[in-house]
């Protein structure tokens, strides 16, 4: 597989990212994750599956003073993060561990289970029995799992997010019913925010995120639309991608 690279700007060019050319790439759900994590200065973060890091680096320059882990295991997005880290200059704020999230967790005994302040990922959205298999590794380990992978995220999730910590994924919205089922075992004050590719028409993603231990009842949040009629996006999108804003702001 081919490592050639692009430098892209996030954010209105603030951050610069290397991706792989023909590996996957991350774009605006990243973003939008990121732009979702309800992180104040203090938290502990903790994002499974770093890939390039993008939707870490943007979380790290949107909310100042908190301190962010990565788990990772893809030897190319190792090396990626590891530059776009330093690139950006938040080597003291974020740090990535080489861990394989569906295998065992024995490399983090040391990482205290049960203290981080928010979890977050960009699972997998797909299973072999629902998309076609692309033919580059990178773009397969970023969007094909199996039938057990959101139960095995969530799982992980909840082995590392305190009582009271917030978990959020964002997913696409045929994985909706799981994700609520699976959020719903162990968290209360479960939101779920669909994101629309254009007004008056059904939803493609949808970000979920629950609360460890609380007993709070689901909510149901305003969607996000991502582009106008005319296609160019709407302004509390451009507010996101462009400025780095929370998507609550």
């Amino acid at each position: 597989m081919s490592n050639e690279k692009t430098l892209d700007g996030f954010l209105g060019d603030k951050l610069k990212i290397f991706q792989l050319k023909n590996g996957y790439r991350a774009g605006h759900d990243a973003v939008i994750l990121a732009s979702s994590i309800k992180a104040k200065k203090g938290d502990n973060c903790l994002e499974l599956g770093l890939g390039s890091g993008v939707v870490s680096i943007c979380l790290a320059h949107r909310v100042a003073g908190i301190k962010i882990l990565g788990f990772e295991n893809n030897p190319s997005m190792l090396e990626i993060s590891h530059e776009n880290i330093e690139i950006n200059d938040f080597q003291k704020i974020i740090k990535v561990l080489n861990i394989d999230i569906e295998g065992k967790l024995n490399k983090v005994d040391k990482l205290k289970s049960q203290t981080f302040d928010h979890v977050y990922a960009n699972p997998p959205y797909f299973t072999k029995s629902t998309s076609s298999i692309p033919e580059n590794d990178n773009k397969k380990a970023a969007n094909i799992g199996n039938n057990k992978t959101l139960e095995i995220w969530i799982r992980k999730s909840l082995t590392f997010s305190k009582s009271g910590g917030t978990i959020t994924f964002i997913n696409h919205i045929n994985n909706l019913p799981e994700l609520l089922y699976l959020f719903s075992k162990k968290m209360g004050g479960v939101e779920v925010t669909p994101i629309y590719p254009k007004r008056n028409t059904p939803a493609s993603r949808v970000i979920v995120t629950g609360v460890r231990d609380s007993k709070k009842a689901m909510k149901f949040n305003e969607g996000l639309i991502l582009n106008n009629s005319n296609g160019k996006p709407t302004r509390r999108v451009e507010n996101i991608l462009r400025k780095g804003v929370s998507l609550l702001g």
